[in-house]
């Protein structure tokens, strides 16, 4: 055996690697070789006013993301919310597409609701015994493979969670976004809990979509 046999070897596999970018062939195809649905997920809008010191808005569109690339059905690329420059839950959609070329799918959200209530007993005169944590996110996904973009989903996916009055008020320096602490804690539940099901709700609806 020739002493450049092995180094030669060794070179053209890794050209032929390179070449065929197995990483994004396992991101973006199915393993039967099918593309898989091209998608962009900006940032959140969000309408409300909370005193969380952080933003609701990134953390939640930080769950839905990785809940759907979790699900390995979509391919999503990157996305910011904050290059908008028109309201993308207006009626008028037809800016959508050029400025979100070449994507096939773009999943608008926006947080509508996030309300601490509070949780009376028998009686609205006695002291709450916890508060609901109200959420409430927007949800618009439009396709863009057609010369005229579509709504192929709509609507206001709400969630209200209990939280015992234990756990108020909250240590925001101890269990912020991003700790383990946080993920633990009941706001850090419910968050996840509404960010599970609406990545669920893009998943199918974008199947869907594609298979028409």
């Amino acid at each position: 055996m020739s002493r450049f046999s092995l180094p030669l070897s060794a070179c053209l596999l890794l050209t032929g690697c390179l070449s065929h970018h197995p990483y994004e062939s396992l991101v973006r195809y199915h393993d039967d070789g099918r593309a898989k649905p091209v998608a962009v997920i900006p940032t959140m809008i969000d309408t409300t006013h909370s005193d969380v010191p952080w933003s609701i808005a990134e953390e939640m569109t930080s769950h839905i993301v990785r809940n759907v690339e979790s699900k390995e059905q979509i391919y999503l690329q990157e996305g910011d919310g904050s290059l908008l420059a028109d309201n993308p839950f207006n009626p008028d959609i037809s800016w959508v597409k050029e400025a979100f070329v070449p994507q096939q799918f773009v999943v608008f959200l926006e947080l509508v609701e996030h309300e601490l209530i509070p949780a009376f007993g028998k009686s609205s005169q006695e002291e709450p015994r916890g508060n609901y944590l109200n959420t409430g996110i927007r949800v618009r996904i439009i396709d863009l493979r057609q010369n005229e973009p579509k709504i192929v989903l709509q609507e206001i996916v709400r969630d209200s969670y209990y939280i015992p009055r234990t756990y108020f008020p909250p240590n925001y320096d101890t269990a912020s976004w991003g700790s383990e602490e946080y993920e633990k804690t009941p706001m850090g539940i419910a968050h996840t809990r509404i960010a599970q099901e609406i990545s669920s709700r893009i998943v199918d609806y974008i199947i869907l979509a594609q298979g028409r």
